[in-house]
């Protein structure tokens, strides 16, 4: 048995480089294949929680022309034609849940001797019930505060720690763009959402404040929507647009504005999310598998350099099946250490880069299972046609 031992461990050792070299290529494939398929399972996570504050029940009316790319509206055209009258008129269609017209800029924000620049959101007293933002601190807009322009305002998680730190916002009175506005409220973190913005890094004001006193305008940006019955959705789509085609006397062809769905958006992001995923699992595999080929080549070549010993212990009694066992379980244990290493290599970068790329940290079962498994079904495959070689070997011919 000790003599097997030292046979198994001196055949697997004859090439140190080589030995390496096939090594190096199985930790490749199975550390690219554990950390890709982390990835994608963490991007699916990142997705459901983007859907959970953009959800297909929200539809956006959006002034001007919007083309939704790569999971992202993009607005091609923007027009000023959009009117807070739009949205009143709106509210009247059924099945409507909440509405909020949104108008949007950037705003200088300050307090103290803390300055930044950010996005400002005009909004009414339901946007944050569509939008699902959990409140930290505070509360929500009045509609008396809406309707009776006060200046008042709620942060973004981000703004709010860049601003007071870990100082009590509340009541607290800041500057947008040199006009005061008390802090009623402090969202709690939401992170970058289905239409790619970093909800974290927003002020929310009264809408008609914003038109009004911010930025001098008698226009909205955008209506927000959520409907009842999301299988409603697409006739209440159908309705927004002949409301509004009648009330900007456009035609179809001409229109002054476009109307997007959430679950377009979500879609989109979706199949681009499991189209990377997968291209991804498939090319790791194929790493894996290239590795294996790149075994199963080292140990055939070593079958025919180790043919005068194979003979030798052919002649003196070793049975086909002590052979074939032997350089079987020299490819699984080069297969199975190669995968152990890049097991641990992959769970290490997945520790170190999901978080780098922002996106939520998942200990990947099912891509450690997966790679063990395939690890120990390649290295079997990479060792059957050298151990099936080295069985077939003739030992007279070598005495010749």
């Amino acid at each position: 048995m000790l003599i097997k031992y030292k046979l198994l461990w001196g055949g697997l050792f004859y090439k140190k480089l080589r030995l390496l070299l096939s090594v190096i290529g199985i930790i490749i494939g199975v550390s690219s294949l554990l950390l890709m398929n982390a990835f994608g399972e963490a991007a699916k996570i990142k997705t459901l929680k983007e859907i959970e504050t953009f959800g297909p029940e929200i539809i956006m009316v959006v002034a001007g022309s919007v083309r939704v790319h790569g999971g992202r509206a993009i607005q091609t055209e923007i027009t000023t034609t959009l009117k807070p009258s739009d949205a009143e008129a709106l509210r009247k269609i059924k099945d409507i849940k909440y509405l909020s017209p949104v108008f949007n800029g950037d705003g200088v924000v300050r307090y103290l001797g803390n300055t930044l620049t950010t996005i400002i959101n005009g909004v009414n007293e339901e946007y944050l019930l569509l939008r699902k933002f959990p409140l930290l601190e505070g509360r929500n807009f009045l509609i008396d505060e809406i309707l009776g322009y006060k200046k008042v305002t709620i942060l973004g998680y981000k703004v709010k720690r860049e601003l007071f730190g870990e100082k009590n916002a509340i009541g607290e009175v800041i500057r947008i763009n040199k006009l005061p506005f008390r802090v009623i409220g402090v969202i709690g973190p939401v992170g970058i959402d289905a239409s790619n913005v970093d909800q974290d890094d927003q002020v929310l004001i009264p809408w008609t404040v914003a038109i009004s006193a911010l930025y001098n305008v008698d226009y909205i940006r955008s209506i927000y929507l959520s409907v009842e019955d999301i299988s409603q959705i697409s006739a209440i789509k159908e309705r927004i647009n002949e409301i509004l085609v009648k009330r900007h006397q456009v035609s179809e062809k001409n229109k002054d504005f476009d109307i997007v769905k959430a679950e377009d958006i979500l879609e989109v992001k979706t199949q681009t999310t499991d189209l990377f995923s997968n291209l991804i699992k498939s090319i790791s595999i194929l790493a894996l598998l290239t590795g294996s080929i790149g075994v199963t080549a080292i140990m055939t070549l070593s079958v025919n350099e180790r043919k005068k010993e194979i003979g030798i212990r052919k002649s003196l009694g070793a049975k086909d099946k002590e052979l074939l066992f032997q350089f079987l379980i020299e490819s699984v244990i080069i297969t199975i250490t190669g995968g152990l290493i890049g097991i641990f290599i992959g769970l290490f970068s997945s520790f170190i880069l999901l978080p780098l790329f922002k996106y939520p940290l998942v200990f990947p079962w099912f891509p450690i299972l997966t790679s063990a498994f395939l690890t120990i079904i390649f290295g079997i495959l990479a060792g059957i046609y050298p151990a099936y070689k080295a069985t077939k070997i003739d030992p007279i011919v070598l005495l010749r």
